[in-house]
């Protein structure tokens, strides 16, 4: 599941791949249109709904952290 999700980040973000850091929003690495593309494509993806309560700076953090909350809605 995380190739997956790494792959919509991708074609979203390029620059997501090479982060290592502990939050993409902070660190400038995705902008808020870029985690409504995310939300958008992790929904069509997974079959899951991404409510306003799970769009949050820890959710988005890393690629784990969005893993994370996509299993935790499936």
């Amino acid at each position: 599941m995380r190739e997956k999700v790494l792959a919509l980040l991708l074609e979203v973000n390029e620059e997501i791949g090479d982060y290592e850091g502990s939050s993409m929003l902070e660190d400038e690495v995705i902008t808020s249109l870029e985690v409504i593309e995310i939300v958008s494509a992790l929904e069509d993806e997974f079959g899951i709904t991404i409510s306003a309560k799970n769009i949050s700076k820890e959710n988005f953090a890393t690629v784990d952290s969005i893993c994370n909350m996509v299993e935790s809605l499936q």
